[in-house]
C-alpha cells in the first residue's frame, strides 16, 4: 500500500505491489482518481516525498491545502528534479522504497504534480439543470460509487485500511495510563488443547466470562452473555456517512441487553488483530440505539485485556490491563450504569481502581446532526439513511435523490426547477 498526495485533488491509497514499475504506479493513481484527473496517465509526474531516510507525515492543514491546488513550503522543497521518480524503474528500487520499506501511520509516500489543465472544472454550470439532468446525475453518481466500493471482512481487513478508516472518522489514537493494581483474585482463562473455534472451546470460554461477570449478568436479568461467532452477518454495515468501506462479519461474544440488543462487542479470540475489533466496536456503535455506547474488548483471556472506546475529544481511547479480575470489574462497571447518557451526550467510563483527576468519559461515534442549512432535508436523509438495512437499495436512493433537490433548490439559478 503506498499513500500518495496530488496536487489540486488531495491524499489517496494505492495497492500496489512493491515490484512493479513507476509507470504502474501513475496508471493506478489515474484509476483511484478518474473524475479528477483527465490527463493520460504517462503524463502524471510523482516525486519520492522523502528526505533521508524520513517519510513526508502530512498534516491535516497540508491536505486541506493540497486539496485546493496549494503547496505548502515544506511540501515543495520536496518536488524537485532530485525527487523525480522514473517510469521504467521499479518501485523497490533502492533510490525509492527499497526491498526493507515498512508502511507508518500518516507517512505520504508520493506526492503527485498534474500538468496545466488536467484537474476537472468545477466551475458552476452556467444555464439552469432540468429535474431530469439532475435525476440523471444522481443515479449515475450513486451506482457508480455502490459499484467501486469496497468491501472488507472484519476478520481479514488489512492493517493498511487503518488510516483510510481513521481519517474518514476524524479519529485518532489515544493512550489511558492506568496505574494498575496487581489482583490475582482470579486466574487467566486455560485454553484447551482445541482450535479456538472448536465448540467444546467456546463453551468453556462462555463458562469462565459468565462465572466471572457474575452479579453483572444475573442481575434483574437485564444483560447477557451471547456467543455470536456463527451470527456471521450480525456487524454487516454499509453506512457510507461513518465508513470508508463495507464491512462484514461479526464478533466473537456479546454483552447485550434485552432492548437495544447491541450494547458491547467482547471479542474473545487470543491473537485477533486490533484493527478487527476497532472495527467490530465502530459497526457495534452504528448500529446500536442512541442510549448505548459500546465497548471494544480484545483479550486472550489471561495477561492482556485491551479495551477501547471512543471519547467527545474525537479520539479512539484504549488501555490494557493485565489483570483478569480488574478486567471483569472494569466490564461489570461498564454494565452496571444505567443512567444513560448527559445532556451533552457524554457516557461515564469508570474503572475501579483508578483514581483520576478527571473522570473519564465516552461517546457515541456520530452524534446528531446539528447546524445544518436545510434542517427539514437533512433529517429526512437521517431517517431514511438510518434505515438502510431495512430499506430496498433502489427506494433509499430514491431519497438520497430527492434529498438532492432540495440542496439544488436554494440555488438563485435552480429555484425554479420543479421535482
Amino acid at each position: 500500500m503506498v499513500f500518495v498526495a496530488v496536487v489540486g485533488v488531495g491524499i489517496c491509497s494505492v495497492d500496489i505491489e512493491l515490484n512493479a514499475r513507476v509507470v504502474d504506479l501513475k496508471k493506478k493513481i489515474k484509476e483511484e482518481n478518474p473524475n479528477e484527473i483527465r490527463c493520460e496517465a504517462e503524463l502524471l509526474k510523482l516525486y519520492l516525498a522523502r528526505e533521508g531516510d524520513k517519510w513526508l507525515n502530512c498534516e491535516d492543514h497540508d491536505e486541506m491545502a493540497l486539496e485546493k491546488g496549494e503547496i505548502p513550503d515544506r511540501i515543495k522543497n520536496l518536488m524537485r528534479d532530485e525527487q523525480l521518480m522514473f517510469g521504467a524503474r521499479t518501485l523497490n528500487n533502492d533510490a525509492y522504497f527499497g526491498k526493507t520499506f515498512e508502511q507508518v501511520e500518516g507517512d505520504i509516500h508520493v506526492l503527485v504534480e498534474l500538468p496545466e489543465g488536467a484537474k476537472r472544472d468545477v466551475t458552476a454550470a452556467t444555464t439552469p439543470l432540468t429535474a431530469e439532468q439532475v435525476r440523471m446525475a444522481m443515479n449515475k453518481v450513486l451506482d457508480e460509487r455502490d459499484r467501486k466500493r469496497s468491501e472488507y471482512a472484519i476478520s481479514t481487513c488489512p492493517l493498511s485500511k487503518e488510516m483510510v478508516f481513521k481519517r474518514q472518522l476524524g479519529l485518532e489514537y489515544s493512550s489511558v495510563v492506568l496505574r494498575e493494581v496487581v489482583d490475582d483474585s482470579i486466574c487467566g482463562y486455560q485454553w484447551l488443547a482445541l482450535p479456538e473455534k472448536h465448540p467444546d472451546q467456546r463453551k468453556a470460554v462462555m463458562k469462565y466470562v459468565e462465572e466471572h461477570l457474575g452479579d453483572a449478568l444475573i442481575s434483574e436479568q437485564k444483560n447477557f452473555l451471547k456467543d455470536v461467532a456463527g451470527m456471521h452477518d450480525l456487524l454487516d454495515c454499509d453506512d457510507r456517512r461513518s465508513l470508508p468501506f463495507k464491512v462484514k462479519g461479526t464478533a466473537d461474544l456479546m454483552l447485550v441487553d434485552e432492548v437495544a440488543n447491541q450494547m458491547n462487542d467482547e471479542g474473545s479470540s487470543k491473537l485477533r488483530g486490533t484493527m478487527a475489533v476497532l472495527l467490530e466496536l465502530a459497526v457495534a456503535d452504528l448500529k446500536s440505539e442512541s442510549h448505548c455506547a459500546p465497548v471494544g474488548l480484545l483479550t486472550n483471556l489471561n495477561d492482556y485485556w485491551y479495551f477501547l472506546w471512543f471519547t467527545p475529544e474525537r479520539k479512539i481511547a484504549r488501555t490494557v490491563l493485565k489483570c483478569p479480575a480488574n478486567a471483569f470489574q472494569t466490564m461489570k462497571e461498564v454494565l452496571k450504569e444505567t443512567s444513560g447518557p448527559t445532556r451533552d451526550g457524554h457516557f461515564p467510563m469508570r474503572v475501579a481502581f483508578m483514581e483520576s483527576p478527571r473522570p473519564l468519559k465516552r461517546q457515541k461515534l456520530r452524534p446528531s446532526p446539528t447546524g445544518c442549512d436545510n434542517a427539514a432535508a437533512a433529517e429526512m436523509l437521517e431517517r431514511y439513511e438510518l434505515m438502510a438495512d431495512q430499506l430496498d437499495p433502489k427506494f433509499l436512493q430514491q431519497q438520497r435523490i430527492a434529498y438532492a433537490f432540495e440542496l439544488v433548490k436554494q440555488m438563485p439559478i435552480h429555484s425554479a426547477m420543479d421535482t
